[in-house]
C-alpha cells in the first residue's frame, strides 16, 4: 500500500484499488459534476484581478514612486511600513481562514466574508493615499501604518474565502488546472493594466500646470476612485454568483480550534512543498519589482520617469500578450504531462531568462528590456496557473487524513508564508534601494549607484529562484496519486 492510503480506513474497501480501476472512475466521476460551468469560471476568476491589485499595484508598481518620488518619503522607512503591513496582513489571515471554515449561515462559509471585504477593501483603497498634510515625515508614517492595517484587515476578509472557495469548486485534477488558467487569464490582465498605470499617472491628464512636468501625486489621488470602484467590482462578483460546492458536507462537521487547526495544516507535508516555491519565487520576484522600476527610470532612461512608464507599459502588454497566447499550451502541458514537471520547467526557463538581463539593460535601447521580460513572465504562470490548482490537491490530501474539509486554514497557514515573502521583499526592495545611494533629490543618479541598483537587481532574482527547484522536486503528489486519493474519499464520504 501507498504512503498516501497507508492506515487510511476506508468504508467498503479492503485492498487499494489498481491503476486501471482508479483511472476510469477518475474519467466517469469527471462527467457527472466535474465540470464548472464557463460563467461561473468566469465570475469566480475575476476577483485574481482584485488579488493582483492588492498585492502587485498598489504595494509594487505605485508604492515607492508615490510616497518615495511624489512625497519624499524614505525609501527604507517605506520598506519597513511595508514590512508592517505585510506582517500583520500574514496574522491575521490564518484568524479569517478558521473563521471561514467555522461559519454557517444561509448563504454558504466563504461568500459573506467576501461581501463584506470587498466593501470594505475598496473605502480603505482611498484613504490610503490620502496622507495628512502639514505634518511631520513620523506622522505621516503612522497614518500609513494604521489605515494599512485597516486596509488589510479588509482585505484579508475578502481574500481568504476566496481562495478557500477556489479549492472545492471542483474534485478533478484537470478541472481544477483549467480554472487556474481562467484566473490567471484575468490576473495577466490586472498585469496590463498594472504595466500602464505610472503611464497614466505621470501623463499629460494629471500634469503640473505651472511646470508641465509629471504630477504623480495629483494622478494618484484622482485615480483613486476609479481603483476603488474596480475593486468593489471585482470583488463582489465571485461574492454574489459563485455557488459552495461543499457547504452541505462541510456543515456537518464539528468546527475547528483555532490553533488545533493551524498544527493540522502544519503536518501536511506537501503543503510545505508548496510553500517553498511560492515563497521564494515571490521573494525573489517582488524584491527586484521595485528594484527594476528605478533601473527603468534612472540607469535606461536617465530620470525620465514619464517616458520609462509608457516603455513599462509597452513592456507589460507584449508579456500580456505572449502569456495569453502560451495559456493554452501551459494548460495542454499541465493536462499531459503532471503539474509539478511543468511546474520545475516554468521555473527553470525564468531562472535563465532574468539572466538575459546581463545583455540586455542598456542605456539608450530600453525595449531590449523585452527579452528577459518575456521569459521571466514563465514565473508568474507557474505561481498563478500550476499553484493554486496544486493546493486543491492537497486540500484532498489532507482531507484524507483529517476527515474533514479545511480549505480556508490550509489556504490562511499557505498565505502566512506567502505574506511573510511579500514582507521580506518589500523590506529588502526598499534596503536595497537605500543601500544603493538613491536620492530622490536628485533628477539623474551617479554611475555608482547606478552600477550598484544593476548588480542587487541582477543578483536578488537568481539566488532565491534557486529555492523554488529543491521543493518542487520534493513535491509528492502527482496526477495517479490524487487518483488514488479521490477512489479513497469518495469510498468514505460518497461523491459530492
Amino acid at each position: 500500500m501507498s504512503p498516501i492510503s497507508e492506515n487510511i480506513p476506508v468504508a467498503g474497501a479492503s485492498h487499494k484499488p489498481d491503476a486501471i480501476v482508479l483511472s476510469k472512475h477518475w474519467r466517469e466521476g469527471a462527467k457527472i459534476g466535474d465540470k464548472i460551468p464557463l460563467g461561473q469560471k468566469l465570475l469566480f476568476s475575476s476577483g485574481g484581478v482584485m488579488d493582483y491589485v492588492v498585492t502587485t499595484l498598489i504595494t509594487t508598481v505605485i508604492w515607492m514612486p508615490y510616497f518615495n518620488i511624489g512625497l519624499g518619503l524614505s525609501p527604507a522607512l517605506l520598506g519597513v511600513v511595508l514590512m508592517i503591513l505585510r506582517g500583520w496582513d500574514a496574522f491575521v489571515d490564518p484568524v479569517v481562514g478558521n473563521l471561514s471554515d467555522n461559519f454557517r449561515s444561509r448563504w454558504g462559509r466563504r461568500r459573506p466574508f467576501m461581501f463584506v471585504g470587498a466593501v470594505m477593501t475598496a473605502v480603505f483603497s482611498i484613504l490610503i493615499w490620502r496622507l495628512p498634510s502639514g505634518t511631520s515625515e513620523t506622522a505621516k508614517v503612522v497614518y500609513l501604518v494604521a489605515i494599512g492595517m485597516l486596509f488589510y484587515v479588509s482585505y484579508s476578509t475578502w481574500a481568504m474565502p476566496y481562495y478557500s472557495l477556489q479549492l472545492e469548486l471542483t474534485p478533478d485534477y484537470d478541472e481544477r488546472t483549467r480554472l487556474s488558467a481562467w484566473m490567471a487569464f484575468f490576473i495577466k490582465g490586472g498585469a496590463l493594466l498594472s504595466g500602464w498605470t505610472m503611464a497614466l499617472l505621470t501623463s499629460p491628464l494629471f500634469a503640473d500646470p505651472a511646470t508641465g512636468k509629471a504630477d504623480i501625486v495629483h494622478g494618484v489621488r484622482v485615480c483613486s476612485w476609479l481603483l476603488a470602484g474596480l475593486l468593489l467590482l471585482l470583488g463582489m462578483l465571485p461574492a454574489l454568483f459563485v455557488k459552495e460546492r461543499y457547504y452541505a458536507e462541510a456543515s456537518q462537521q464539528a468546527r475547528d480550534p483555532f490553533w488545533a487547526s493551524i498544527r493540522e495544516s502544519a503536518s501536511c507535508k506537501p503543503l510545505w512543498n508548496l510553500i517553498g516555491v511560492s515563497f521564494f519565487l515571490i521573494l525573489g520576484s517582488a524584491s527586484a519589482s521595485s528594484l527594476g522600476q528605478y533601473i527603468n527610470i534612472y540607469y535606461i532612461n536617465n530620470g525620465n520617469i514619464a517616458q520609462a512608464s509608457v516603455i513599462a507599459g509597452w513592456i507589460s502588454t507584449v508579456t500580456f500578450a505572449a502569456g495569453i497566447v502560451a495559456l493554452p499550451f501551459w494548460t495542454w502541458l499541465g493536462e499531459k504531462y503532471d503539474k509539478k514537471r511543468v511546474v520545475t520547467m516554468l521555473l527553470v526557463g525564468s531562472l535563465g531568462g532574468h539572466l538575459f538581463n546581463l545583455f540586455c539593460l542598456r542605456p539608450g535601447m530600453p525595449y531590449l528590456q523585452l527579452i528577459p521580460s518575456l521569459f521571466v513572465s514563465m514565473a508568474s504562470s507557474a505561481l498563478w496557473l500550476f499553484i493554486p490548482s496544486m493546493k486543491a490537491d492537497v486540500a484532498d490530501y489532507d482531507e484524507l487524513h483529517s476527515t474533514r474539509r479545511r480549505e480556508g486554514s490550509l489556504n490562511a497557514f499557505y498565505s502566512w508564508f506567502v505574506k511573510a515573502a511579500f514582507t521580506c521583499a518589500a523590506g529588502f526592495g526598499g534596503v536595497m534601494i537605500q543601500l544603493s545611494g538613491f536620492c530622490a533629490s536628485h533628477a539623474s543618479q551617479s554611475p555608482e549607484v547606478l552600477y550598484r541598483m544593476r548588480w542587487i537587481y541582477l543578483c536578488m532574482p537568481v539566488i532565491a529562484w534557486g529555492g523554488t527547484l529543491l521543493f518542487i522536486w520534493r513535491y509528492p503528489l502527482n496526477r495517479q496519486s490524487m487518483a488514488e486519493i479521490r477512489t479513497l474519499l469518495e469510498q468514505r464520504r460518497g461523491m459530492m
